[in-house]
């Protein structure tokens, strides 16, 4: 099964935003995206490994990393990955 070990994203790969409701309910969790990336390096598709335990936090992951884009593959038509999203309120 591919792994992430293979994916290179590209520089200027957008970071997910907190959620300004999530970040006013002082809501924090770790969402583990598992992505399915073409041969062009593009995200195909996105799913949830592992949710966060919360909507605002899962679907902010999922839309940001459906933009994310990887060097192109070398010799595969597809790898999927699964990659951690973090996300913590700062003091």
């Amino acid at each position: 099964r591919p792994t992430a070990a293979g994916l290179r994203p590209l520089a200027g790969n957008p970071s997910p935003r907190y959620p300004p409701l999530a970040r006013q309910r002082g809501i924090e969790g770790r969402v583990v995206l598992r992505l399915t990336v073409n041969a062009a390096g593009a995200v195909e598709a996105v799913g949830i490994a592992q949710s966060s335990g919360d909507d605002l936090l899962d679907q902010e992951a999922r839309l940001t990393a459906a933009r994310w884009r990887f060097q192109p593959l070398q010799g595969r038509n597809q790898a999927v990955a699964q990659v951690p999203i973090t996300f913590r309120l700062r003091n």
